[in-house]
């Protein structure tokens, strides 16, 4: 008799499940068969010949990774005039490279670029370097004018570090 069951109840029990023996075989057996078909569907699934292809394949050859570097130019003091008088905009700019080329040129052309930043700037007013959108408009014209001066390269980006009015 199964237990938790009362005669009412199993009275409409199939008969394989009133028998204890009969109802583990069957378990059992359910078991049994969902292992044995996980493992034939991996088995099948799988594909030997492409994980045997994969193993003689050397791994892809590594490229070189594309030389990135910021080239820093700080403390750039350019005469702003203003309606409360004179006063200095001090610059900084990082470029951002990807030729060690380029970093050796702008190390040699670094007084003509603070030369030519100082000229391009130089009487610009306080109220136009304060207004809405100046920073981005100078490091556009930054990029523009560094680029323009460049022989063996060009700049990919203009970072602007320091940008204060004193």
């Amino acid at each position: 008799m199964i237990s938790g069951f009362n005669e009412g109840e199993r009275r409409f029990m199939p008969d394989f499940l009133k028998d204890k023996k009969k109802l583990l075989i069957i378990l059992a057996g359910g078991l049994v068969l969902a292992v044995v078909c996980a493992g034939g569907a991996w088995f099948f699934l799988r594909t030997p010949a492409e994980e045997a292809a994969m193993e003689d394949v050397p791994p892809p050859p590594r490229h070189k990774e594309p030389f990135q570097a910021l080239w820093p130019l700080a403390d750039i003091q350019v005469p702003l005039s203003g309606r409360m008088g004179d006063r200095v905009l001090t610059l900084g700019f990082s470029f951002d490279l990807n030729s060690e080329v380029l970093t050796e040129e702008l190390e040699l052309r670094r007084e003509e670029i603070v030369e030519a930043l100082g000229l391009a700037l130089a009487g610009r007013s306080v109220e136009e370097m304060e207004r809405s959108g100046s920073r981005v408009r100078l490091k556009y014209e930054t990029l523009r004018l560094v680029n323009g001066l460049l022989e063996t390269g060009r700049v990919k980006d203009v970072y602007l570090t320091e940008f204060f009015i004193l």
